[in-house]
């Protein structure tokens, strides 16, 4: 199976240009954009811009689709329904791989899905992914756990920067794998220059596995300062999520997912229960030290 003709839905956002750089140093790939009409994000001349009405109308797609291999979906799994279309529409097409926008939690673990409840969106596209394996659409999903450099730049790991403040939950020794962006990206390539090795299936990667405590001992390393230290319950945490998301303010899925990660659920940590796939696609352990001293320095 040869995978070259690429699209990437929703490459505007946090993720996207990353595993749009990925794609890019692997001259093989042509890469579509399929974007919103209404949409403001611009991209790479080097790749081909495809817009289409907000509603994502199936005959639209099916135009976008038409002579691709891969379909990366990146869009949030808000809509579950619009997701099921977008699937329905590539294996009509012929798509031969869709990559759907796990980059997170292993979702396949029940126990994480229970903690996080959000998750069973993700869940329902995965399962119904799992529905078209008669057809001639193929699938891979792709775990990364939380986006380390992401999250270490707007606090979603619980660190500020700028204040040079910590929130420490249940002690912050609880082990959890994670992934900077360009790492993710490099994942994407391999998954896709391993057509046969990755299909219908979850495949793990990780930059390290790594624990607050050392994230903290990193981060004062890197500025030569103490930092200050507030210590919270994970499940506590989660709960307030759950208690906020009820009552309509989606603020709180940060809270969940923290309080998950940070409660030492040994879903959070890939090394313990699943095979990585770091050494199929030439991955190097990376350094937490060398890692957020690159965050720290810009």
């Amino acid at each position: 199976m040869s995978l070259k003709n690429v699209v990437v839905i929703g490459a505007g956002g946090n993720l996207g240009p990353s595993i749009l750089e990925g794609l890019e140093r692997n001259p093989a790939y042509t890469i579509t954009v399929l974007t919103r009409k209404g949409s403001s994000s611009t991209f790479s001349s080097h790749v081909k811009v495809f817009r289409i009405d907000d509603s994502f109308p199936s005959d639209q797609l099916a135009e976008a689709f038409k002579g691709q291999d891969v379909v990366i979906n990146l869009m949030p799994p808000v809509n579950v329904d619009q997701h099921k279309t977008v699937i329905d529409t590539a294996a009509q097409a012929g798509v031969k791989r869709y990559l759907p926008g796990e980059f997170g939690s292993d979702t396949e673990n029940q126990d994480v899905v229970a903690l996080v409840p959000v998750f069973h969106a993700k869940l329902e596209i995965l399962n119904y992914l799992k529905s078209k394996e008669s057809t001639s659409l193929t699938w891979t999903g792709v775990a990364t756990g939380a986006f380390f450099d992401w999250g270490l730049n707007v606090g979603f790991l619980g660190f500020d920067l700028k204040n040079q403040s910590a929130k420490i939950y249940d002690g912050g020794n609880a082990r959890f794998s994670t992934t900077v962006l360009p790492t993710i990206g490099k994942a994407v390539d391999g998954v896709l220059s391993h057509p046969g090795e990755t299909a219908n299936k979850m495949i793990f990667v990780q930059s390290f596995t790594t624990s607050q405590n050392e994230i903290l001992a990193a981060l004062e390393k890197a500025t030569g300062k103490k930092w200050a230290v507030t210590n919270l319950s994970a499940e506590k945490t989660r709960l307030e999520g759950l208690e906020k998301l009820g009552k309509g303010d989606f603020s709180g899925i940060g809270d969940i997912i923290v309080g998950a990660v940070y409660s030492g659920n040994e879903g959070s940590n890939f090394k313990n229960h699943k095979k990585l796939s770091n050494d199929l696609f030439g991955l190097k352990e990376e350094s937490v030290d060398e890692t957020v001293q690159k965050v720290i320095s810009g």
